[in-house]
């Protein structure tokens, strides 16, 4: 009879290691490709040595940038992820507190409330506030963000722009067709210096943008989805307005388990909510469904479609919004109406050869379900520029519409672009 081998001392510490990362892991959640842990989830606080700042659908980013002349330099630098953000004041001792807030809607008015002695002064520059607070010292300060008289608004989507031209015509586009705000469906971020520049059209937008995060954007040679935590936003979200409720939801990359993570935690929380809204919007990159023949670029994790997509009926919505694939489209998916808005590169104009790119607009009014409706995106010839374009078309071998292309960026005397990434 054999003897079972015995475990070196180094041998059952290194075992138990290994399973005891493991469990961790599990309970924190596995991210991949590019395997790694669940992030943290973004701090709901600010502390200074005048006060503490308690955020509500707020989030301290890393750097706003130059402010315009006579505007305050030295400040710390906010970003809100939902129409009516709230912030609360409390004091350490008498002092000034100033504050850059990006991403708020023009017509959002602030309220005040707490501190009888504060005096706080409010500067709007399209949507951002600069706010110098002078409090007492004694007790805290809310400061609330409010959009009046709102029984209904309009709200764009599209994702897949790039961060070149096509996103500050998407977000343009989005105004011009009345709405409140832009729901970007993620990957904004294809080629070297997207990034930045994303960021900064998101900043200088004229109206506010809430942001999804896509599989470019979360990594690319390497994880890079921190640089989305300091500067737009956390991956998982959900915000309530005039009755309607807004889920962003994270699926740039796999999860291990499905239900682990910060997304995990969200919709089993939505989940025990016994609250009855007028209309649900859960918006997410990638979908159920890939609506292309044969094609399969969807959420790929061990069962997380099935779990997602059970949970989303559970809690009483009827549709999703998601990019990823690069067409415009409905389809039912399980009950569920699945919205795909990818065009924002405008690339099906160019297999086309005429302006057939959309953004969906969605209407939503208390008492009523959302309404949604197919928008031409019009991008103009001379905007499409993404480096994709190129790449993409030669892939597919294309070669008319390439030649076609290529004249065209000729008369237009259009850059050549070179693409780096791959397009989905």
């Amino acid at each position: 009879m054999s003897k079972t081998p015995r475990l070196s001392r180094r041998q059952f510490l290194a075992a138990g290691a290994l399973t005891g990362t493991s469990f961790y892991g599990c309970q924190r959640g596995l991210r991949y490709p590019r395997l790694s842990l669940e992030h943290e989830s973004v701090a709901d606080h600010v502390t200074t040595e005048q006060a503490i700042l308690q955020l509500a659908d707020l989030i301290q980013i890393s750097e706003f940038g130059p402010r315009p002349p006579g505007m305050i330099n030295e400040s710390i630098d906010l970003r809100a992820i939902a129409p009516e953000p709230q912030l609360e004041v409390i004091p350490a001792h008498t002092g000034a507190v100033r504050l850059t807030i990006n991403n708020i809607a023009q017509d959002a008015q602030l309220e005040i409330s707490g501190d009888p002695q504060a005096n706080v002064h409010e500067t709007v520059d399209g949507i951002t506030r600069y706010l110098d607070i002078q409090h007492g010292g004694s007790s805290s300060l809310t400061l609330t963000w409010r959009l009046r008289s709102l029984d209904g608004f309009r709200f764009a989507v599209i994702g897949d722009t790039g961060g070149g031209l096509e996103l500050g015509w998407s977000i343009r586009r989005a105004q011009e067709l009345g709405a409140l705000f832009l729901l970007h469906l993620g990957d904004f971020n294809y080629n070297e210096g997207e990034y930045e520049s994303a960021i900064r059209q998101f900043y200088d937008a004229p109206l506010p943008v809430y942001i999804s995060i896509g599989n470019h954007d979360f990594h690319d040679d390497g994880l890079i989805y921190h640089q989305f935590l300091r500067q737009i936003g956390p991956m998982n979200h959900t915000f309530v307005l005039a009755d309607t409720r807004f889920v962003n939801i994270d699926s740039a990359a796999d999860f291990f388990p499905a239900n682990s993570g910060n997304r995990g935690r969200l919709m089993q929380q939505l989940l025990e909510s016994d609250r009855v809204f007028s209309g649900q919007v859960f918006f997410t990159h990638r979908p159920f469904k890939d609506p292309r023949p044969g094609e399969d670029h969807v959420i790929g994790g061990v069962g997380e479609i099935d779990w997602l997509c059970g949970l989303i009926r559970k809690i009483g919505c009827q549709n999703i919004l998601t990019g990823h694939v690069h067409h415009s489209t409905e389809l039912d998916y399980r009950g569920l109406r699945q919205w795909t808005v990818g065009e924002g590169t405008g690339h099906e104009d160019l297999v086309h050869q005429t302006q057939v790119a959309r953004l969906l607009l969605g209407s939503a009014q208390k008492g009523r379900p959302i309404e949604y409706q197919w928008q031409a995106l019009n991008l103009p010839w001379e905007m499409h520029t993404s480096p994709t374009h190129i790449k993409k078309l030669k892939i597919n071998r294309r070669h008319e519409q390439l030649a076609w292309f290529e004249s065209m960026m000729r008369t237009h005397r259009l850059p050549s672009p070179v693409g780096k990434r791959p397009l989905i």
